[in-house]
């Protein structure tokens, strides 16, 4: 196999941004588990919207229905990489803050091992905490009492993907994934109009890992020449990871308006707490129509069962999720010499989302409009494509917090073959 040197080059600059990745800022992801990532690791498949249930691009690795591995060209090797990044504004009614981070979207990789069996293995992220919170305020006879709240963490998914190709319409798939990660909280009271009464801080860290298992079917139904309509779906069946819990909490002195925060005597210790973290089922369905490799739409819709999940044995306010997504594809009929313009592939979508968090009775909804293109190699089938995505999360009803922001992704997608050999160099 030879990589060709444009991609090689793009994907070595792609993986040195993403390990200079900077922290996430908001404080939707103190709960739960985190912000969650999902499985649309694709950049071609984000400028969609996220759909991806039915979507059976051949040189896409589809993470998010596994049966989709069924359809990669035989004696292929498929490298796909990328980073995603973002720029945001949060707000509520008295205040506005700004922040940014780009981080690695995922490493992965396909190929087939049998003619009814086609293997995908990677790496990518499956939740992130970050948040930075101050709440004021004023209680007579100890005067402003402020407390803080700041997290980071998150966790990766190493995945192992099987596709089979049962019959030559229906796929079914199953993804293997290994969580583990970790999150570090930190909650602070100050009393700095009172130079006699201490401080308070807790520290708490989680470690988990375990398995998740991803199960998928797709179904194509041919309706005329080059054109067919796909039906896929997902399951995600409920499972409880191992987690170890750690905390500390102290009085101190100093700590705020830039002081030195001094220890003065632990309160309570607790290492080395072992547990579990249950997370719940997940289920979807979604369709494409296409016509050949010219134009695609499709739909989708998915479901999440977060009112059940328990961090250690106790249930968190979270509620049950659900998420709707559209978008299509179109790609202007060409020949390997057409200008670039009729060889870029255009790609358009939408999505809305009732996130797991919910507060004070207002469940923190996401909408979002999306765009992309994907530029070919010239007689190559490696590609880059570019996606961005406008979108807002929360309300600020009730003087709660609203997030808008502007998502981008950068990806590649190479693709060689596998044990084939020039009869002329």
């Amino acid at each position: 196999m030879k990589i060709k040197k444009p991609g090689f080059i793009v994907g070595l600059l792609l993986l040195t941004f993403g390990l200079n990745a900077q922290d996430i800022n908001s404080p939707f992801s103190a709960y739960g588990i985190g912000q969650l990532y999902g499985e649309n690791i694709s950049t071609q498949l984000q400028a969609m919207g996220g759909i991806s249930f039915g979507i059976t691009e051949k040189n896409i690795l589809n993470m998010a229905n596994p049966a989709s591995y069924a359809l990669f060209a035989p004696a292929t090797f498929i490298f796909q990489t990328g980073i995603i990044g973002n720029l945001s504004t949060l707000q509520n009614t008295a205040n506005k803050q700004n922040s940014n981070y780009a981080t690695l979207s995922n490493i992965s990789m396909g190929f087939q091992v049998l003619k009814w069996w086609h293997v995908a293995l990677g790496i990518t992220p499956y939740s992130k905490v970050g948040y930075d919170t101050r709440i004021s305020v004023t209680v007579p006879p100890y005067g402003k009492i402020l407390n803080d709240r700041f997290g980071k963490g998150g966790t990766t998914r190493l995945f192992w993907g099987n596709g089979f190709k049962v019959t030559k319409n229906l796929r079914l798939g199953v993804n293997i994934n290994y969580l583990f990660g970790n999150s570090r909280g930190y909650n602070i009271i100050y009393f700095p109009d009172s130079a006699f009464i201490f401080g308070t801080k807790q520290e708490r860290y989680i470690n988990l890992n375990g398995f998740l298992f991803d199960w998928g079917m797709q179904y194509d139904i041919h309706l005329a020449k080059d054109r067919k309509f796909t039906i896929g779906a997902i399951y995600r069946n409920a499972t409880r990871v191992n987690a170890t819990r750690s905390s500390i909490t102290y009085t101190l002195t100093g700590g705020y308006n830039n002081l030195v925060d001094h220890t003065r005597d632990t309160i309570e210790y607790s290492p080395d707490q072992k547990g579990n973290i249950f997370i719940p089922e997940t289920y979807g369905l979604g369709f494409s129509y296409s016509h050949g490799e010219r134009w695609l739409v499709g739909a989708e819709g998915e479901w999440q069962r977060w009112s059940k999940f328990s961090k250690f044995g106790m249930a968190d306010s979270l509620s049950d999720s659900w998420r709707i997504a559209l978008g299509g594809a179109y790609t202007p009929k060409h020949t390997t010499i057409s200008p670039l313009r009729k060889r870029i592939t255009y790609r358009i979508g939408a999505r809305y989302d009732r996130t797991y968090v919910r507060l004070y009775g207002y469940s923190v909804n996401e909408y979002a409009v999306s765009a992309g293109l994907t530029f070919p190699f010239k007689r190559l089938r490696n590609n880059i494509s570019l996606a961005m995505e406008i979108g807002s999360r929360g309300t600020l009803k009730d003087r709660l917090i609203k997030k808008t922001f502007f998502n981008f992704s950068l990806g590649i997608n190479i693709v060689e073959h596998w044990f084939y050999k020039r009869k002329y160099r």
